[in-house]
């Protein structure tokens, strides 16, 4: 925002400068030319008054350059002003030496004309002498240097560009002051929302008293702060009466038909056991999805600071944990040799991920295959992968698979690779799911990085 506010304001002050400071630059420029050559005009036409008297007279020729320095010395920057004066003739009466006469220049001034221009750095003005009596007696010219006049312009873009710069200093100033007076609540702000993302449901905002959209904001934030954190409360509230309520008549449902099974198995009533048996089974898949459910909503639900997970041991306990559970289904858990990464994820939810994965690949893995465990490193994100020999996904299931009971497996719950999509995306994490080279299927695990 701080850059944004910037680049608008430099904008505006461009503008400003281009569209005012540089038209008013011009014009006073030329303004100064113009006075400067009205100046010089103005000087040639005094000494053209003061030579008249002596153009044509012997005696006031003698005494003409000596008046005509005189009112050189009136004019500004006269020391380094040279003048000539030329009689109807075109013979040089003064300033012989000054190297201004060309017949071109005197035929100008002998002809009643007035001309100002440049000269080699130097302005040459040339006017006639008498010519109000409607009889030229001669010719005066005059070059002052450019000097002045290109000094005095230079003062004044000089101080044109130190306008120009106090106002890109100030422009910088207010924008930082005013990206600053903006900007720090709003960091405030996403400060705390940051918090409370991360698990801490008592963060609140403290509103700022200007700028009151900004207050107005961080107000509504805590309302919304205020509400989630009752509704997390109340989830919390009612998945802790759902399990309470569901496992404990589950477990006595349970208790009972297994007496029943096995007094029917004592009394020798084949069949009857037999049917107690296939009701056990339905009602222990019933209790896998009450626990499954219950963990999806817990993961949907729990909001909990995340940690540094050291990845590389987790993988090699759970390896640990889960080995003798393949070796009785005669499955190869392996897992794949790394460097030691670390995850910025909450306590316990990559345990329980790995244990559904390893637990769906070891059930969809025949006997005698492999199921890989493995962790890389991918920029800022962990990749962790679990492999398997399986008869895989299609195309259509794959794209199905984190959807709640949608399972392709016999006997399956659909509620394993929801919970862990579930697990994985509230720690800003994500899963795909890609066919294993020479069959099965992969899930890996994209994960944020420890820092």
């Amino acid at each position: 925002m701080t850059s944004r506010i910037l680049a608008a304001f430099l904008v505006l002050t461009g503008g400003l400068i281009v569209g005012a400071l540089l038209p008013l630059g011009f014009a006073m420029a030329a303004q100064h030319r113009h006075d400067y050559q009205s100046s010089t005009l103005e000087a040639a036409r005094a000494l053209a008054s003061t030579a008249e008297e002596g153009i044509e007279d012997r005696d006031g020729a003698a005494t003409l350059p000596h008046r005509l320095a005189t009112v050189r010395r009136e004019i500004e920057g006269g020391d380094q002003a040279q003048v000539e004066v030329v009689d109807r003739k075109s013979r040089i009466i003064a300033g012989r030496d000054t190297g201004l006469y060309t017949p071109a220049r005197a035929a100008v001034g002998l002809r009643g004309q007035t001309r100002v221009s440049e000269l080699d750095g130097r302005l040459l003005a040339i006017v006639p002498v008498g010519a109000q009596d409607e009889r030229v007696k001669g010719a005066v010219l005059l070059a002052r240097p450019l000097a002045p006049l290109r000094e005095r312009v230079d003062r004044l873009w000089t101080r044109l560009g130190l306008v120009a710069l106090a106002a890109v200093a100030l422009a910088v100033a207010l924008a930082v002051y005013l990206a600053g007076w903006v900007g720090r609540p709003l960091r405030r702000l996403g400060a705390v929302a940051e918090a409370l993302g991360a698990g801490e449901l008592a963060a609140r905002a403290d509103p700022p008293r200007r700028p009151p959209e900004v207050r107005g904001l961080a107000e509504r934030f805590n309302v919304m702060a205020a509400r989630l954190e009752n509704l997390i409360y109340d989830s919390r509230a009612v998945l802790a009466d759902v399990s309470h309520q569901l496992r404990t008549p589950l477990a006595a449902l349970r208790l009972r038909m297994e007496l029943f099974a096995e007094e029917a198995e004592s009394g020798g009533r084949e069949a009857d056991a037999a049917e107690f048996e296939a009701a056990l089974e339905e009602l222990g898949r019933l209790s896998r999805m009450v626990d499954g459910l219950l963990a999806v909503a817990r993961a949907e639900n729990t909001t909990t600071p995340p940690q540094v997970i050291p990845v590389t041991g987790l993988l090699r306990d759970r390896v640990d944990a889960w080995r003798p559970v393949a070796a009785e289904r005669g499955v190869r858990l392996l897992l794949e040799p790394g460097e030691p990464l670390t995850a910025m994820l909450g306590p316990g939810r990559l345990e329980q991920a790995i244990d559904n994965l390893v637990d769906n690949a070891l059930t969809a893995t025949p006997k005698g295959g492999h199921v890989r465990i493995g962790a890389r490193r991918a920029g800022h994100r962990i990749h962790v992968t679990v492999a398997d020999d399986g008869p895989g996904m299609s195309p259509e299931a794959m794209a199905e698979a984190f959807r709640r009971f949608r399972t392709g497996r016999a006997g399956g719950t659909g509620l394993g690779l929801a919970i862990v999509h579930r697990l994985v995306t509230a720690e800003g994490g994500d899963v795909t799911l890609s066919e294993t080279r020479g069959g099965g299927l992969t899930v890996t695990l994209d994960l944020p990085a420890g820092r």
